[in-house]
């Protein structure tokens, strides 16, 4: 009996190890890091108390205003990319699950593969492509007689082109997860939907994405979380210019822990963890948001 109760605890236990060695062990360590005065390079650990914090919320100085306008800029790219992300998805996989395509295999390949590189191959080839002097698009759009777009260096074609390398890179992944739910939509569904009138638009709206609504929130939301770690693009595309214009909290933050001249340790993990209070907030929200009719509903 004594062994029953024991095998439990035992199974779990290797969960609980790396649990805390890699979640609460870290955490733990940034809240203390984050009062601190922490010297990367000179190996000097001062505790300061909340002034990093201090900092964040002092509105009249520069260091506020840096967090804040990159914060600013990391809420903007989720507004640009994620409903892209999500409607371009959506169309592929309804491309994707019609019966009328002979060639899916080939098509899901084709859209997938973009996810396979990496992020410095994306950058350089959508550098290339997006060059404002040499660049192949410019190259092309100059037959139609338009002149040459600085997708690089003005906005707003800074976050065009941001955005359009970003889709292209990762799209394949929510068209796989999108498909997979169109396929659990029971054909029956749209047999009576058929019945009753309606006609394709009506059967989109009112079987396919109430039958998409939980993997539309599941994709909703990574996509969210993903835009929120916006880093490698704008450093690789723009340089996190013109100015500031595209430096994402993520690269703000990696910039002050890592400064040359003076690494701030302590002052970045403040702002990583503020940072983080905000994105588990809007996850959160979304979530009310996606699951408040069904509670509803319930009642």
């Amino acid at each position: 009996m004594r062994t029953k109760k024991v095998i439990p605890y035992i199974l779990i236990l290797p969960h609980a190890v790396f649990f805390g060695v890699f979640f609460i062990f870290p955490l733990f360590k940034s809240v203390y890091m984050s009062l601190t005065e922490w010297g990367l390079f000179q190996g000097m650990i001062k505790y300061v108390g909340l002034d990093n914090y201090g900092k964040i919320f002092d509105f009249s100085g520069y260091r506020s205003e840096y967090f804040w306008k990159a914060i600013w800029v990391t809420v903007q790219f989720v507004i640009y990319s994620v409903p892209v992300l999500v409607f371009v998805a959506t169309g592929l996989a309804l491309m994707l699950n019609s019966k009328k395509l002979k060639t899916k295999s080939l098509h899901l390949t084709a859209i997938f593969v973009p996810t396979a590189l990496s992020v410095t191959v994306v950058a350089v080839m959508w550098r290339w492509i997006l060059n404002n002097h040499s660049g192949l698009l410019n190259y092309v759009l100059s037959f139609f007689g338009i002149g040459k777009i600085p997708w690089l260096t003005d906005l707003p074609w800074v976050w065009l082109s941001i955005v359009i390398a970003t889709v292209w890179w990762t799209v394949g992944w929510n068209t796989v997860i999108l498909l997979g739910g169109l396929k659990k939509i029971p054909d029956s569904l749209y047999d009576s939907a058929k019945v009753d009138g309606a006609n394709s638009i009506q059967r989109f709206f009112y079987v396919t994405l109430p039958g998409l609504k939980q993997v539309m929130m599941f994709v909703v939301i990574t996509q969210v979380l993903a835009g929120f770690g916006l880093f490698a693009q704008p450093q690789l595309m723009t340089g996190g210019g013109p100015g500031r214009e595209t430096i994402p909290i993520m690269l703000h933050i990696y910039g002050e822990a890592f400064n040359p001249s003076r690494p701030r340790m302590g002052y970045a993990t403040a702002m990583s963890l503020i940072t983080g209070v905000i994105v588990i907030s809007v996850t959160f929200l979304q979530y009310y948001l996606f699951t408040r009719n069904t509670k509803e509903d319930r009642r």
